[in-house]
């Protein structure tokens, strides 16, 4: 699909291929074997060798912003963020994080510890210490 490239490999995963990134999308206890990817659902679908159907949620937009990080159109990509998933919000934070754009993944991410982290690593202490709060507030 587009620049993406879904695959199964010997070791019964599930991945994805974008740029020279590979993402797991899921692990498997026996070979499985990919039927396709229906756009409209945003589902990857894959049967066993006794031809039971399963499927896997892979969010286009998500790809075609990891694409476009990859390829460095920045602009581009922030015009594509908001029409992604608020539950894919922290997959695309730990991926600007891998990418070298960390204060882009601290404005992303919903999860306080990834949150806290990303704002120690900029040297955010405020924004460090309000995530912190948020974390221990929910405990």
């Amino acid at each position: 699909m587009g620049d993406c490239f879904i695959y199964t490999n010997s070791t019964n995963r599930l991945n994805y291929l974008v740029g020279d990134q590979t993402y797991t999308i899921s692990h498997f206890d026996h070979p499985m074997y990919l039927l396709g990817y229906i756009q409209r659902d945003s589902r990857i679908y894959l049967c066993d060798k006794d031809v039971s159907v399963t499927s896997f949620s892979l969010s286009l937009s998500v790809v075609e912003y990891q694409t476009l990080v990859l390829r460095g159109d920045m602009e581009s990509a922030s015009e594509l963020l908001p029409s992604i998933p608020a539950a894919e919000s922290n997959k695309i934070a730990r991926f600007l994080e891998g990418q070298g754009h960390k204060e882009l993944a601290l404005s992303v991410a919903t999860d306080p510890e990834h949150k806290f982290d990303l704002a120690l690593a900029l040297n955010q202490l405020p924004t460090a210490l309000r995530s912190e709060e948020r974390r221990v507030g929910k405990e």
